[in-house]
Order: C-alpha cells, then structure tokens, then sequence
C-alpha cells in the first residue's frame, strides 16, 4: 500500500495510478485497494472527478473518463512524435504486415504510445500506454544500450522484480548485459519469445539531434516461424530514418 499523500491533488494522483491496461476498469474496493486511499475518501474523490469528466461511472465502477484522454493527446512530446510517425508506421506495418509499435523510454519501463495491428494478432494485447519493463521488450533492451545511465539502469532493474513474463525471458543480470553489450555493437535489438510466447520482436532506435540520441524506438512483432527477418529490420532502419528526419524538422520549423 502506498502512503497517502497529504494534498487533494495527491490522492486523484494515486486514483488514476490505480488503472492500468489490464484492468481498465475498477469497483470502489478495488480503486482503493489499489490506490491506497482509504475507501470513503477515494468514493468522495471518484465523485468529484466523475462530475469533472476525469473519471467516468461504468456498471463495473469507474472509468477513466474523456476528459483525461483529450488532455493526454495534447502532452508536446508525445502528440509530435505520433503525429509524425504514423503515417509511417502505416506503410511499415503495411509493407510487412507485421505488429508495428511505437515506444519510448519512461523509467525502467517501455511506453507504448502507438500500435497498429490486424485482426489476426489478438494475442498481442500490447495497448497504447502500457508499460513493460525494459529488461523484456526489444524496445526496452535498445535503450537502455543507448543510454548515457546504462550502468545506473541496470543497476536499478537487477535490484527490482526479475521474475520472467515467459519461460523464455532473461532473468540474470548476466545474460542482460551480454544482450546489451550485443546491442551496442549492431544498433537494433531483438527478443524471441520474452514478452509472448511464439513471437520475436525487432526493435530499432529513432534519433533526434544526432545518431546517439535515441528518444524512442519503432518495432516489428512478427510470428516465430516467418523467416524474412533481415527484410523486416531494413524495412524497420527505413521507418526510424523517416521519423528521426520528420521528427528534427517539426522541432527546427517553429524557430524559423
């Protein structure tokens, strides 16, 4: 349970941490169990936030409502870089017909702010703004490779929970490092089954302001048994230099 922030502002905070891609929508036990705000505090605050349309009431429970959604797409950083990449990753998932994801660095975490995917791929769930942690996605391996903090990441993800997503996924600060030091040399990373049994995923980095500075990453999930890999990843290098180019032309155009 997390301690109770003093602040009115503090407590919605905890509130909407209590949601997540997995459980999008939460009873009031539930919403203060896993908020740690006692029960008559969160059904007074959840009222308040409903009336703001921040929340909204299903017959679950609670939502989170429109007016998060609205705000969410006008954070700069994020609403850029999607508005530059999609029609992008459009062609790339056309192109290959692979899962195609679009994720940045946030913590030990990777942050997906697009996905595009068709009907046969139910089993990858991946939602807009889940996260995973680093040490199992591809995108997730790539920054900590590309990072000026690395040994501090690290550091940080052998010290939390190392429990494997599948029976695949490396557990061992060992066998991490030697992925890492792998990515470092080639510059695109890769998992096999780590994240979903019976997928690999490739990742590689998009720049902004010089070829070190990766600020997120573009990734192909494909099946396990397709064996047009190099293809995908050329067609993955080709989706990172058009967003990287697009990307540094929309932050030049405004000061000019």
């Amino acid at each position: 349970m997390q301690d109770h922030p003093s602040s009115v502002l503090g407590k919605a905070f905890l509130l909407f941490g209590a949601f997540d891609g997995a459980r999008t929508t939460l009873g009031l036990t539930d919403l203060s169990r896993r908020s740690g705000i006692p029960k008559a505090t969160a059904y007074r605050l959840a009222q308040e936030l409903v009336d703001l349309n921040l929340l909204e009431r299903a017959e679950a429970g609670y939502q989170l409502g429109w007016r998060m959604y609205e705000l969410g797409q006008l954070v700069p950083g994020p609403a850029n870089l999607r508005h530059v990449a999609r029609p992008v990753l459009m062609d790339l998932h056309s192109a290959t017909r692979a899962v195609v994801h679009l994720s940045v660095p946030h913590g030990l975490h990777t942050l997906y702010l697009e996905r595009l995917a068709g009907r046969r791929d139910a089993r990858l769930q991946t939602a807009v703004g889940n996260r995973v942690p680093l040490r199992y996605a591809a995108s997730g391996k790539l920054f900590i490779a590309h990072s000026p903090d690395a040994e501090t990441l690290l550091a940080a993800l052998d010290a939390g929970d190392t429990a494997p997503r599948t029976r695949h996924s490396v557990s061992s600060a060992a066998q991490l490092r030697v992925q890492i030091a792998a990515i470092r040399e080639r510059r695109w990373s890769v998992e096999h089954e780590e994240c979903v049994e019976g997928y690999k995923t490739y990742a590689v980095p998009i720049t902004l302001g010089g070829p070190h500075e990766v600020v997120a990453a573009v990734s192909a999930t494909l099946p396990l048994p397709r064996r047009d890999d190099q293809q995908v990843i050329r067609a993955l290098w080709t989706t990172a230099a058009h967003i990287s180019r697009a990307l540094e032309a929309s932050v030049i155009a405004p000061a000019r």
